[in-house]
This record gives structure tokens, C-alpha cells and sequence, in this order.
């Protein structure tokens, strides 16, 4: 049936193939034609198959250009960035190239922006001792951009805020500011302080290192922590000092030394002047050297 039909076909063609004599190798003739022009429509169809291809081609290549070209000039770079991607999978373009470049610029350059804004804001709120706030932001900043500096602070942030819940002993007096040989900073480390947390201690003296090296000459306890000294080992004897803090307690020896009553009334740097006014600054009741040979308990209310 196929035969036939492109047979009669050939009739409406006969100014391309001549006369068609159907005699001897007439047929074979008739064949052959037919099998011509098979290939050339099969082409002529694969060719409009391909054309039609590289067009659809192209008009999806110029729209996902033409929609990051939009992307990219509302500032929506990740978007723009992406959708570049999938036009250099259709074809390989230098503009598309040069746009990929300027979106990974351009979300670099707001991946400083946001690290360095984080980063001023975990700095501010470090400065406030709000330590739980800042080691939040320093994290966020870390996230954005792993940077040496946010780092450290992070790790410095979680130690102050451990520090916090702790009781300061120092060899020197306690005060808002480190001065050699005179002063400990309150709830600071230094070469002076010995930090004790929560918990029951039979002997202080086994418990000092730094503040003992000296004498024992300052106490600083956080808000919210309860202090009991006792006068023995064991928890006997009478109590020497029952306090909950905020609270700074100098050393009574220490009182008419140079300029050490001013440590106690004057006006404190903030913010450790809002943790530790005037109010809660108080001279011991004896000398605190001899402490070191009770016992003591630090508990959290």
C-alpha cells in the first residue's frame, strides 16, 4: 500500500524524475525514486525538528537572561545567580559569565556587610556585659563569615559569662577597673583572682590559688549567688559573711590605705556601676586574711 501510494506520488513530480515507463527494471526505477525522496522528506522533517529546537532554545536561553537581568537590578542576587546558572547550561555566553561574577560579588560584598554589622552589635552588647545576647550575635556573625576576630570574642564572651556565676576571690581590692598591684577588676580575670563556682568547700584554703598567693583581700559576688564563710573548717563555727549577692566585699585591713575608702563610694564605670552601685560595696567585718582557714558554701537563688 506504501508502494502505491508514493507511486501515484511521483506523477505530481514527473518534472523532476521524467517519464516513468513501467517495463522491464521500470519498477526497480519507481523503487529507487520513492526511496529518494523518503530521505530527503525525512530530512526535510528533521531539519524543521532541529530548527525548531534550537529556537525554543534560544528564546528560553534570552528569557532566563532577560529575568536575572531583572533579578540582579532589584538586588535580588542569589535569585539573579541562579537563574544565570541555568542559561550558561543552555549555551556558553561571556555576558552571562561577567553576570555570574558581579552576583558572587555583589553577595560577597553583603556577606561583609551583615558579618560586620553583627559583629558591631555583638561588640556593643559584650560592652553591656549581655553576654547571652552578644555570644548570639558573635555565632550569627560566624556564620556568615568565619573570621579570627568574631571568633575569639565568642570564646572570650562564654568565658566572662561562666565567670558571672562564679564568686571572685582576689588578692587585691576589687574596684571597677585593673590597676597594678592596687586593684582587681569585679568579675574580670586576672593574675589575682581565683574564680570558685557553686558548691560546698570543707577547707578555702585548698580552693585559692591566685587570690591566696598574697592575702585575700577582695570579694565580688555576682547577682543572684549566696555566700556563707564560716569561721572553721567543715562548715563550723560561726559565719563570718552570709550575703547574696550583687555585692563587693574589700578587706577592712585595707581600709585606711592610701586612697582605698574611694574604691567603695565613688562612681563605678558602667555598666558595673549598675551591677555594683554604692550600696552593695562594703568593707568586711574583720580581716580577711585569716578567711582562708574556714570553710564555705556558694549556692544559686
Amino acid at each position: 500500500m506504501r508502494y502505491m501510494l508514493l507511486f501515484f506520488t511521483l506523477f505530481s513530480f514527473a518534472k523532476l524524475f521524467g517519464q516513468f515507463n513501467i517495463g522491464a527494471g521500470g519498477a526497480y526505477q519507481v523503487v529507487n525514486a520513492v526511496s529518494t525522496l523518503g530521505r530527503e522528506v525525512v530530512r526535510a522533517v528533521e531539519y524543521k525538528k532541529e530548527k525548531q529546537e534550537i529556537e525554543q532554545r534560544e528564546a528560553e536561553y534570552s528569557n532566563l537572561v532577560q529575568q536575572g537581568d531583572q533579578l540582579f537590578d532589584q538586588g535580588q542576587y542569589q535569585a539573579a545567580l541562579d537563574t544565570y546558572n541555568q542559561a550558561s547550561q543552555i549555551r556558553q555566553d561571556q555576558y552571562v559569565r561577567d553576570q555570574v561574577a558581579r552576583c558572587r560579588t555583589e553577595l560577597a560584598r553583603i556577606e561583609r556587610e551583615e558579618y560586620q554589622l553583627l559583629v558591631d552589635k555583638a561588640d556593643s552588647l559584650y560592652k553591656q556585659l549581655n553576654f547571652s545576647a552578644a555570644i548570639t550575635a558573635y555565632t550569627e556573625a560566624l556564620a556568615k563569615k568565619e573570621v579570627p576576630y568574631a571568633r575569639q570574642k565568642l570564646k572570650d564572651a562564654t568565658a566572662d559569662q561562666t565567670r558571672w556565676k562564679q564568686v571572685q576571690f582576689s588578692g587585691l581590692l576589687i574596684s571597677d577597673r585593673r590597676e597594678e598591684n592596687l586593684t582587681s577588676k569585679a568579675c574580670f580575670n586576672d593574675p589575682y583572682s581565683d574564680f570558685i563556682h557553686p558548691g560546698k568547700y570543707e577547707l578555702i584554703n585548698n580552693y585559692l590559688v591566685y587570690s591566696n598567693y598574697q592575702t585575700l583581700d577582695g570579694i565580688a559576688v555576682p547577682e543572684n549567688i549566696h555566700l556563707v564563710i564560716y569561721s572553721e573548717p567543715n562548715f563550723k563555727g560561726t559565719k563570718l559573711l552570709d550575703i547574696t549577692g550583687p555585692a563587693i566585699i574589700n578587706n577592712v585591713s585595707k581600709k585606711a590605705q592610701g586612697n582605698s575608702s574611694e574604691i567603695q563610694v565613688r562612681e563605678f564605670a558602667e555598666p558595673l556601676q549598675g551591677k555594683f552601685p554604692q550600696s552593695v560595696r562594703n568593707w568586711s567585718p574583720s580581716d580577711m586574711n585569716s578567711w582562708v582557714n574556714g570553710s564555705m558554701e556558694i549556692t544559686v537563688n
